[in-house]
């Protein structure tokens, strides 16, 4: 019995099996930049803890979205108009825009949170009043900023999320970012699928 084992241990690895486990997968971005593993990134899901939601467009996919765009690494994160959506990062609250239509074209509403590293958290398409804080406040990872909608250039209510460095002026730079409270634990999101926010 011994002898069997050993040869059909053999046999799987010379047939391409591995005898070891494989290393994780490193996911990179459209841009080649690599993105931060769920144990050591910086952000959670901008969605409180206990959220199931599907994505809409992801990362490098199409439209808005697609490689090479300002919005290459945007997440649209599809919820009803009116859930609440809170910071991925702790900052300082950059801008606030909150009078356009809830319904209208144009950029539409948005908040921006200085992370004070160089990098800033867009949360864009809240309805008309539907932000939650002020310019200069200080928010905590958590901290409800505000409320979902369908403002600006969104055909259906989404929260639209990026994170950029530099300038938070269209056209931004966008990076890729992971979230270490997703599951399942995709460092990259893919586009159209069912994830949940743990707890944090």
């Amino acid at each position: 019995m011994e002898r069997l084992l050993v040869l059909l241990a053999t046999l799987f690895v010379s047939c391409g099996g591995e005898s070891e486990p494989a290393a994780p997968e490193v996911a990179s971005g459209c841009g080649g930049e690599p993105y931060p593993p769920l144990a050591e990134t910086a952000y959670v899901l901008p969605l409180a803890p206990g959220a199931t939601f599907n994505t809409g467009l992801t990362n490098c996919s199409s439209s808005f979205h697609g490689t090479g765009q300002p919005d290459q690494y945007a997440f649209d994160f599809d919820v009803a108009v009116g859930t609440p959506f809170i910071a991925t990062r702790a900052g300082t609250v950059f801008r606030v825009v909150e009078d356009a239509s809830s319904d209208g074209g144009g950029v539409g509403n948005y908040v921006v949170v200085d992370h004070g590293d160089g990098t800033f958290g867009l949360y864009y398409h809240s309805p008309m009043d539907g932000i939650s804080v002020s310019v200069g406040e200080a928010v905590s990872q958590g901290d409800v900023l505000g409320q979902t909608g369908r403002s600006g250039l969104a055909g259906y209510p989404h929260l639209h999320f990026i994170v950029v460095e530099g300038s938070p002026n269209y056209p931004y730079e966008g990076i890729p970012v992971s979230f270490k409270n997703v599951s399942p634990g995709h460092v990259s999101l893919e586009s159209f699928h069912a994830y949940t926010a743990l707890p944090f």
